[in-house]
């Protein structure tokens, strides 16, 4: 018998008067049969031959489309402001691996192509100077070179002083010398 018609042998296991397969079944001569049943039958059997037929055809419509579609032109028409405000960059942000992003980086390529003659051009230097107030840090070292000298030189001038002073004393029989006298308001009241 075909998929339409099934044979009621066993009247317990399709009692009489009960819709076996569908909604247009009916009971003919003890046997049931299902109208619609071909049909489904038929939609079966030719469904994946036609659903493979139609994703083959729209793989090929789609390669079609976009063999033919200039990029250049789509990208002139588009108003890439207006889809960027649509982007939420934070979120594109936590989306990326920046360690990683960066152990990508070959950093000696990078810095092959980095001309540092052509930096060192750029930068101007008396800018740079009058940005730093050089004259200013110049000055305070002057002074304090200069301040310095000056205290090495009393310092030499005292120990000059005291020198001629102990020669003094030698050759004028006084006895030891017993330094400069200290400034009247510093010395001792006796």
């Amino acid at each position: 018998m075909s998929d339409s018609v099934a044979a009621c042998s066993d009247d317990a296991h399709h009692p009489p008067g009960r819709i076996s397969r569908g909604p247009f079944s009916a009971r003919v001569a003890g046997v049931y049969v299902d109208p619609v049943e071909r049909v489904r039958s038929a939609r079966r059997r030719l469904a994946e031959p036609v659903e493979s037929a139609a994703q083959s055809v729209a793989r090929r419509a789609t390669d079609l489309v976009i063999d033919a579609l200039d990029v250049n032109a789509l990208l002139d028409r588009t108003d890439v402001n207006r889809l960027l405000d649509h982007i939420d960059v934070n979120r594109l942000l936590d989306r990326v691996d920046v360690e990683r992003l960066i152990a990508r980086v070959d950093v000696e390529a990078l810095l092959d192509q980095v001309d540092v003659n052509e930096i060192a051009d750029r930068i101007d230097v008396a800018a740079l100077v009058d940005r730093t107030e050089l004259g200013d840090i110049v000055a305070k070292s002057s002074t304090t070179i200069f301040s310095e000298g000056i205290d090495l030189v009393r310092s030499q001038a005292v120990g000059l002083d005291d020198f001629l002073g102990r020669w003094a004393s030698r050759l004028l029989r006084r006895g030891a010398y017993a330094g400069p006298p200290a400034p009247v308001r510093l010395q001792a009241e006796p």
